[in-house]
C-alpha cells in the first residue's frame, strides 16, 4: 500500500467518526503525495461532502476529472454534489457520463433515478431503479425506491414484496421498514405495520414520520418513553417544523381515539401551525380567480360544441368531493360489487390535463379549453390504461376517487362523455375538523386553518353548483350521514345510478380485502358506524376557531 493510500484510508476513518479536521488533513496529504491519482482528489471531495460542504466537494471532483476524465467514480461523485447544490442539468450530465464509462453502476442508477423523480420524470426514474436492483441485487436502497413508486402506481402487493426484499438485504434500512409499514397499513395489517414502525424507532428514535404513524395507528397505550418523546418534541425549538407536524398529527389521533379531546386539539393545533409555517396558507385570490374563470369558460354551449370529443365507454365513475367527505366509503361499497373495480385515487386526470396544454405557459384550468378532438382520444386511451390496471375481467364500472377531481370535471367530460359523477358530501364542521386533523401533503394549503377551510368550502360549493347546471355528465349527490344511518338505501341508490343489479356484498364492504391507500383505510375495514357524525361537538370547547369559521348551521 502506498503512503497516499494509507492517508486516504485514514481520511475515510476520521470522516466516519465525524472528525472533520483530521479527515481533511489526511485527504489533503494524499493529494500532495499522489496528485496524479484521481482517487486522491475524489476522496478529498467525499470528505467535504460528508460534512455538507458541497461546493468544495464539487471543486475537488472536478480536479479529479482534470487528472483523469475517464474516472467514473469522480463523475458519479460530481453528479451527487451538483444534485445537492440544486444544479440538476449538470448533475444529469455527470451521472450519464459515469454510466457511459461503467454501465453497471447500481449506485449511479439509484442517484439518477432520484434526480429524475425531482424532475417529474417518473417512468424514467422507475427504469433506473429497476436497473440498479438488477445490477446489484444486494442494493437495498434501490429496491426501496422501486417499491415506493410501485406503491404509488397502486401495485401494493408488489410493493410489499420489494420492501420485504430491501429489509431482508439490509435490516438497518430504515426507509425500507417505514415503507413496509405504510404498505401493510394499505393492506389492512395493523399489527405488522406497527411492528415495522417499531423497527424504525428502535434504530432512529427521532424518525418523525414513523413516530407519527405509530401513534396514529396504536390502539393500546403507547410506551411511555415514546409518548413522552413525542410530547416533548412539539415544544422543542430544536425540532424542525415539519417534524413537529408529523408527530403532532399522530399524537392528535392517539388522543382522539382515547376520547382525550382537549389533548388531541392541542396536538392538532401545534401540528397545523407547524405545517403552515412550512407550506404556507391558502392562496384565496388565486383560487377565486380559478373558479371564476372555470365558470365563465365551461358553459353548456362549450360542451355542446364538443360533443364528438373523447371515447364512448361508460366505465369511468368519478367520485369527487372534499377530502374526508366519504369518498373512500363510497368506493369501498361499490368495489364490493363483482362488476365494479375501485382504482383508488388516481393522479392521472390532473397529470393528463397538464399534458393537454402541450407545453404552453397556461394555467391548468385551461386544459379542457385547449383540448382538440384527436388529442382527447389519445389522452382518454392513456387514462383508461391506468383506470383498468389490475381490474378483473368483466367489470362494467371503474371508479376513480380522487376527491379534488371536481376541479377537472370539464376535462373529464370531454374525454368520457358517458362517464358518471358521484359527489360525496358531509356536515361541513365534521368535514373541516377531519381535514384539519389529517396529515395531508403540504401542497394542500387550505387544510391547516379553519378560516382557510371555510373559504375553500365556499369556492368548492360554487364550482359544484356550476357543474350541476352545465356539465353534460349525470351527478349523484351522496350524503355521508345518510349512508351511515342507512347504508342499504344509499348502496341501492348508488347501484341504480350506475345501472348495476343489486348485490348483497355491497353491505359487507368492510370484508373486502382490497388495498386502500387513503387516510380512511381503517374506517372502511369496519362495519358501518355513526360515531364520526357530530364529532365536531367534542372539539367545540377546545377549538374556538372551528366555530368562528363555521358559526351557522352547516351548509352541505
Amino acid at each position: 500500500m502506498s503512503d497516499a493510500d494509507a492517508h486516504r484510508q485514514l481520511a475515510h476513518l476520521h470522516a466516519m467518526r465525524g472528525a472533520k479536521l483530521p479527515a481533511l488533513t489526511e485527504a489533503r496529504r494524499a493529494c500532495e503525495l499522489a496528485p496524479d491519482d484521481p482517487r486522491s482528489w475524489s476522496d478529498l471531495g467525499r470528505v467535504h461532502a460528508r460534512f455538507g460542504e458541497f461546493t468544495q466537494a464539487m471543486n475537488q471532483f472536478a480536479e479529479a476529472l482534470k487528472v483523469d476524465s475517464q474516472h467514473a467514480d469522480s463523475w458519479h461523485n460530481l453528479g451527487t454534489a451538483l444534485k445537492k447544490l440544486g444544479q440538476h442539468q449538470p448533475a444529469f450530465a455527470a451521472f450519464k457520463m459515469a454510466l457511459r464509462l461503467e454501465p453497471t453502476r447500481a449506485d449511479t442508477y439509484l442517484n439518477l433515478g432520484n434526480l429524475l423523480i425531482e424532475s417529474g420524470q417518473l417512468e424514467d426514474a422507475v427504469e433506473c431503479f429497476e436497473r440498479a436492483a438488477r445490477h446489484d441485487p444486494q442494493l437495498a436502497a434501490a429496491r426501496t425506491r422501486l417499491a415506493e413508486h410501485v406503491s404509488q402506481q397502486g401495485k401494493v402487493q408488489q410493493a410489499e414484496t420489494l420492501f420485504r426484499q430491501a429489509v431482508g438485504l439490509d435490516p438497518d434500512q430504515v426507509q425500507g421498514w417505514f415503507g413496509l409499514g405504510r404498505t401493510l397499513e394499505d393492506l389492512g395489517d395493523a399489527e405488522n405495520a406497527l411492528a415495522c414502525y417499531r423497527q424504525v424507532l428502535q434504530r432512529r428514535p427521532d424518525h418523525a414520520q414513523a413516530l407519527g404513524q405509530y401513534l396514529a395507528l396504536l390502539r393500546e397505550d403507547a410506551p411511555a418513553e415514546w409518548l413522552d418523546s413525542a410530547r416533548a418534541a412539539l415544544h422543542k425549538e430544536s425540532v424542525v417544523d415539519e417534524a413537529k407536524a408529523l408527530i403532532g398529527y399522530g399524537l392528535a389521533k392517539y388522543h382522539d381515539r382515547r376520547g382525550e379531546f382537549a389533548a388531541a386539539a392541542s396536538a392538532g393545533t401545534i401540528a397545523n401551525a407547524s405545517r403552515r409555517r412550512v407550506a404556507g396558507s391558502l392562496q384565496l385570490e388565486e383560487l377565486r380567480a380559478r373558479v371564476d374563470n372555470v365558470m365563465a369558460t365551461y358553459t353548456s354551449e362549450f360542451f355542446d360544441s364538443r360533443r364528438r370529443f373523447g371515447v364512448g365507454t361508460d366505465q369511468p365513475v368519478f367520485i369527487v368531493g372534499l377530502p374526508r367527505s366519504g369518498t373512500t366509503l363510497c368506493e369501498q361499497i361499490l368495489a364490493s360489487h363483482p362488476l365494479v373495480h375501485g382504482a383508488g385515487e388516481l393522479p392521472d386526470l390532473a397529470r393528463l390535463s397538464v399534458r393537454a396544454l402541450e407545453g404552453a405557459d397556461l394555467p391548468p384550468w385551461q386544459a379542457a379549453l385547449q383540448l382538440t378532438q384527436p388529442k382527447s382520444l389519445e389522452l382518454a386511451a392513456q387514462y383508461l390504461r391506468s383506470l383498468r390496471n389490475g381490474a378483473p375481467k368483466g367489470c362494467l364500472r371503474m371508479s376513480d376517487k380522487s376527491p379534488l377531481n371536481f376541479f377537472q370535471l370539464a376535462f373529464a367530460a370531454l374525454l368520457f362523455p358517458n362517464a358518471r359523477v358521484i359527489h360525496c358530501r358531509r356536515d361541513v364542521r365534521d368535514n373541516a375538523l377531519s381535514i384539519w386533523m389529517e396529515n395531508f401533503s403540504p401542497d394542500q394549503g387550505y387544510a391547516t386553518d379553519f378560516g382557510d377551510l371555510a373559504c375553500f368550502h365556499v369556492e368548492y360549493q360554487r364550482l359544484m353548483e356550476h357543474w350541476r347546471k352545465t356539465l353534460p355528465l349525470p351527478i349523484l349527490d351522496l350524503q355521508y350521514e345518510d349512508t351511515v344511518s342507512d347504508v342499504e338505501t344509499q348502496a341501492r341508490r348508488l347501484l341504480a345510478f350506475l345501472d348495476l343489479p343489486w348485490d348483497e356484498r355491497c353491505l359487507e364492504f368492510h370484508r373486502n380485502d382490497r388495498a386502500v391507500q387513503t387516510p380512511s383505510r381503517w374506517q372502511v375495514r369496519q362495519p358501518i358506524y355513526s360515531r364520526s357524525v357530530g364529532r365536531w361537538r367534542h372539539y367545540a370547547p377546545h377549538l374556538e376557531s372551528l366555530l368562528a369559521a363555521f358559526p351557522l348551521d352547516p351548509s352541505v
